[in-house]
């Protein structure tokens, strides 16, 4: 039985198991895709907004343009030779975000006349797109053009202030997002939005990530504008479970990952990866399903506390009736008896008898135990269909037995009693071919006291006496007495 359970509840663990794991998964791929399209969306944001400005600058036309009064500008030149233009504040500037770039470039930049200083004035028309930009993104962290003539307009201004015309050529062009977009023939740049890192930023020395685009003007190239975000805003949104890998070969085996992030037809190095190792698929279903295995962790333990109770009380149930009942004929036994008695009603008679099967142990010699277990059944089948079922009878062992029956007319008990020996008398019993009878000897005491018939033992006594009587007059007759008599009623 224990075997049994132990069995049925691995085969329910194992199927809640196997279903959890399986939605667990289905779970975790909706959360998969769903962060794909979070951040692939994201991507689409910015490259369009680099897009627009590539758009709006490519409208910008630089040929037969005033430069830049110089006025409007400011141009400083520090100690270490590097120009710094700034536009001025003016009474008609309607944001603030307007002037909040800074151009940087070698000291020809601050000499008037100059080529260098003529181109520095043509091309910072495009200022206002960067920096309206710039002013309102909140993610962006820096925007910044550089030019093919070695000079760089950084928005916010701060971020330029770290840089060094001299090391143009060394550093900045040398740059993953340079050398990325510089690599494409410029007939073939396009539209086209390169995204480069995450790697370490130079001022922020924290990963940032980089969205480059070439700017034309007059339909010639004249350098490139990029945009840095904070590679965490870019990831923020997305679960914790997954990482964007930023290289366009696959992840180790044992990871899914996504198809390369693009947006338009414009493909990235960027995959978003899932690590999905037994340890992390093991991860997943307790983030996934902790609610729902909680959930059939405790309606197992409560079925299995149930189940245990319930057969607890089936055990002690069938115990009780097994001890309160003789196994060969099912009546009562002298337990069963004696607490059934405890709740006896009061009526105005009780008449109480000790049946006892005569000459029983001669049955047994001659046809056998199981012959003689056969008689038994028999009869008290035959006295269990004479008496009524709120009548107590009982085996009180062997071949004797003893019938309690509670009425209200004066002398009913004889009746009964003298039927149920006549009917014992003539009851056919066989072994093999051979038809043989047997008889019963009764002691029968009344009283009308209900206290007198539970303190059961004074009425076993003086009706065992009359038993004693009964077979000593010659057997298969009842004997009858009065509880408050010694002597037996004449009947």
């Amino acid at each position: 039985m224990k075997a049994r359970i132990a069995i049925y509840l691995v085969i329910i663990i194992g199927i809640i198991i196997t279903y959890q794991v399986n939605r667990s998964e289905i779970k975790q791929l909706d959360k998969f895709q769903h962060s794909f399209h979070i951040v692939e969306g994201r991507l689409g944001e910015l490259f369009y907004q680099l897009q627009a400005i590539q758009y709006g600058m490519s409208q910008l036309s630089v040929s037969n343009t005033a430069l830049m009064d110089d006025k409007k500008l400011s141009f400083t030149l520090t100690r270490d030779d590097i120009c710094q233009v700034s536009k001025l504040p003016s009474s008609d500037q309607m944001y603030e975000f307007e002037t909040n770039f800074l151009l940087v470039s070698d000291k020809a930049g601050c000499e008037k006349n100059t080529i260098l200083n003529n181109k520095i004035k043509e091309t910072i028309k495009i200022v206002p797109m960067m920096t309206f930009l710039a002013g309102r993104a909140d993610d962006v962290i820096s925007l910044y053009f550089v030019s093919m003539d070695k000079f760089v307009i950084s928005s916010p201004k701060y971020n330029a202030l770290v840089l060094k015309p001299d090391e143009f050529e060394s550093k900045l062009f040398t740059r993953p997002y340079m050398k990325k977009t510089l690599s494409v023939d410029v007939k073939k740049l396009g539209n086209q939005v390169f995204v480069t890192g995450p790697y370490a930023d130079l001022s922020l020395n924290k990963d940032v990530i980089t969205f480059s685009i070439a700017i034309f003007m007059d339909k010639r190239f004249y350098g490139v504008l990029n945009m840095d975000i904070l590679w965490s805003d870019l990831v923020s949104d997305i679960d914790s479970d997954f990482y964007i890998s930023n290289t366009a070969a696959l992840p180790p085996l044992g990871n899914l990952a996504s198809e390369t992030l693009s947006f338009d037809g414009q493909m990235t190095d960027l995959r978003l990866v899932m690590p999905n190792a037994m340890v992390d698929k093991l991860k997943y279903l307790i983030k996934n399903s902790f609610v729902d295995i909680t959930f059939y962790f405790v309606a197992i333990v409560l079925a299995g506390w149930v189940l245990y109770t319930l057969k607890l009380r089936l055990v002690s149930q069938t115990l009780a009736k097994e001890s309160h009942h003789d196994p060969l004929t099912g009546l009562l036994n002298r337990r069963g008896f004696m607490a059934e008695l405890a709740g006896i009603g009061r009526h105005q008679f009780y008449s109480f008898m000790i049946i006892d099967l005569d000459n029983f142990k001669h049955v047994n010699d001659t046809y056998g135990h199981p012959v003689g277990d056969e008689v038994l059944i028999r009869v008290t089948t035959a006295i269990r269909h004479m008496v009524r079922e709120k009548d107590m009878f009982f085996r009180l062992g062997g071949e004797e037995f003893g019938l309690l029956i509670a009425y209200n007319k004066d002398n009913k008990q004889i009746d009964i009693f003298e039927r149920i020996c006549e009917a014992v008398a003539n009851l056919p019993h066989y072994s093999e071919d051979i038809e043989f009878h047997v008889t019963m000897s009764g002691g029968a005491i009344t009283t009308s006291s209900v206290d007198q018939i539970k303190s059961i033992k004074s009425i076993i006594k003086q009706a065992d006496e009359l038993l004693y009587t009964a077979k000593v007059a010659g057997k298969n007759r009842v004997i009858y007495g009065d509880f408050n008599s010694r002597n037996p009623i004449e009947r």
